[in-house]
């Protein structure tokens, strides 16, 4: 409700209420100030009708002509009662119907006149069915007490109330006319300036640089100039929040760390991008808990301590993405958390909002995981050579160089673990410049047949010392983009594990075969084979399947790491598992050249 309507529902009010109170007040008095009067001159003509009724001999034989002729000059109704209460005259009532009527002994005004000579009483006639004023008097007769009464009926009162409510009611009129009218000036002349401010204060929600430049002295000038010093001190605010919020966006928007702010409920109030990418998290995460987003109750218990506490924590904990397509590789991520409250300790009790900060160091504790297995395995490995050769080399010390014969067995044992160190050795530095691009790759067209051929050739007479077989099946003229030394090497290293790790009188098949623009090369033999439990774990550094046999065989357990990372370097790709013979299936897929070679 407007102020203009709220002053004209104001001087409505009060004429109304003016008008109600008068009218309340007249009617009251006026009713009251008639009825007074009225039974005052009813008293009266009730005397006047008495006396004429004692000067009447026989009142019981004459009391309806005598009801009906007192009626007419006294201007009301007139009835006589004998002193059993039963009607004897009426000038309302036929004489002949009189002894219809009920005894009016127990009419109020009869018991009262009987009792205290006079009685009147306001009520609804049960014969007339009007509303009736009555007025009774005692008359003292030899057969008893009669009692004589007058009835009138208040029209002339209502009449003279219902004209004063009239007249009050058209007053009332006439003042709310009134009122309204000079409501509605005065409104006028007050809201038209407050509709002018409640304009310029809508205009300025989307344009701060409106003013309202209202003139006077007055209330409203002094609204005015507060509101337009308001803007001047929001617009400014709202160019220094800008800048901080678009600088504050940026630096969020730049950040490779994850970030979640929570209020003090606990529900999410902002993520950052790199979150979003990081943990997959999809759809509008704001106004949810983090435990609903992200389903971590490690997070969950670390952000509600920080609140509680007010007071910072870090934490390292682990969780699943949200959703599939998280940056990064699958599965779980280990984060460093650094959670810090949006309050002070001293700025009020209770819960307070939460940034925190997540580094991903999945990547930080793999690598760190791989340094302490590469070094515990290197240890490993080195180990047992130099424990060898160091006690071939103090039994020597001790004396065994004079037995030419048991000197000649221990050199051997130092010249094989030295031999295998430096295998070792070079495996290691081999796999440490692959892996750091160190070692230069000049990939060309290369024949796979003759590749395999020269591979294998070396080792045929190994093959030979096991009664094994190795057969080549590669078409000539199959051509792959290769670096020369490189697949050699896979070749070799495949070839040899598949003699070492084979029976005597095994078979060792090299074959492949072109699919769509890429050649599978594979080598299968016939032997034990890998169990499906270690073939996802043989291209690891230093893993053996069954390490005892490895270390006898003398391999440095890099071979087939060095294998992958160099297949993974010519843009290829290696995988292992069983084959039809039940034996260890290697399958090398490399890109073709054929087309190349066709151009």
């Amino acid at each position: 409700m407007g102020i203009r309507s709220k002053l004209i529902a104001f001087a409505v009010g009060i004429a109304v209420l003016a008008a109600v109170v008068f009218d309340v007040y007249v009617v009251k008095t006026l009713g009251a100030e008639l009825g007074e009067h009225t039974e005052a001159d009813l008293a009266a003509r009730t005397a006047i009708v008495t006396e004429s009724a004692a000067r009447t001999v026989d009142l019981a034989a004459e009391a309806p002509a005598l009801a009906e002729a007192l009626s007419a000059s006294a201007g009301a109704r007139v009835t006589f009662i004998d002193p059993s209460g039963a009607v004897r005259g009426d000038s309302s009532v036929a004489p002949e119907r009189l002894g219809e009527l009920e005894a009016h002994a127990t009419r109020d005004e009869v018991a009262d006149a009987r009792h205290h000579g006079a009685g009147r009483s306001e009520r609804v006639s049960k014969t007339t069915r009007m509303r009736m004023l009555y007025a009774a008097r005692r008359l003292d007769r030899p057969d008893g007490p009669w009692v004589v009464r007058l009835a009138f009926e208040p029209i002339a009162i209502d009449r003279s109330l219902s004209a004063a409510h009239t007249r009050v009611v058209e007053g009332t009129i006439l003042a709310l006319v009134l009122a309204v009218g000079a409501a509605l000036v005065g409104a006028r002349a007050l809201s038209g300036r407050l509709v002018y401010l409640t304009g310029i204060a809508r205009e300025m929600r989307a344009d701060l640089s409106r003013r309202a430049r209202v003139q006077g002295r007055d209330e409203i000038a002094a609204l005015g100039g507060a509101l337009d010093d308001l803007a001047e001190s929001l617009e400014r605010s709202r160019r220094e929040l800008g800048g901080e919020g678009e600088r504050f966006g940026a630096v969020l928007e730049s950040m490779r760390e994850g970030v979640l702010v929570t209020d003090e409920r606990g529900d999410i109030t902002l993520v950052n991008p790199s979150l979003s990418q990081l943990l997959g998290i999809r759809g509008d995460p704001v106004g949810r808990p983090p435990i609903e987003v992200l389903r971590s109750a490690s997070l969950h218990e670390l952000i509600e301590e920080v609140s509680l506490a007010r007071a910072a924590a870090t934490r390292e904990i682990q969780i699943a993405p949200a959703a599939p397509g998280a940056a990064g590789p699958p599965g779980r991520r280990i984060l460093l958390v650094n959670a810090a409250p949006l309050a002070l300790p001293a700025q009020g009790r209770g819960a307070a909002g939460v940034v925190a900060v997540f580094f991903d160091v999945t990547e930080l504790r793999r690598i760190e995981g791989l340094q302490r297995n590469f070094i515990a395995n290197a240890s490993h490995e080195l180990r047992t050579p130099v424990a060898s050769i160091r006690a071939s080399s103090e039994t020597l010390l001790g004396g065994a160089l004079d037995d030419a014969g048991a000197a000649r067995d221990f050199v051997e044992v130092i010249e094989r673990n030295a031999a295998r160190l430096h295998r070792l050795v070079n495996d290691l530095l081999d796999l440490s410049r692959i892996e750091g691009r160190e070692r230069p790759l000049s990939p060309g067209t290369l024949d796979l047949a003759v590749q395999a051929e020269t591979a294998v050739a070396l080792l045929r007479g190994r093959a030979l010392e096991k009664r094994s077989e190795v057969i080549v099946d590669v078409a000539p003229g199959t051509l792959v983009a290769a670096d020369p030394r490189a697949l050699d090497q896979v070749l070799t290293n495949l070839v040899d594990n598949a003699i070492h790790h084979t029976p005597e009188g095994s078979r060792v098949e090299v074959r492949a075969r072109s699919v769509n623009g890429r050649v599978i090369v594979e080598v299968e033999d016939d032997g034990p084979g890998i169990p499906a439990v270690h073939q996802g774990r043989v291209f690891e550094r230093f893993y053996r399947v069954d390490p005892g046999r490895s270390r006898a065989s003398g391999g440095s357990g890099l071979g087939l790491s060095i294998a992958k990372h160099l297949v993974e370097a010519m843009s290829g790709d290696i995988t292992v598992a069983t084959g039809d013979a039940g034996g260890a299936l290697f399958r090398v897929t490399l890109p073709s050249a054929a087309d190349g070679a066709q151009r």
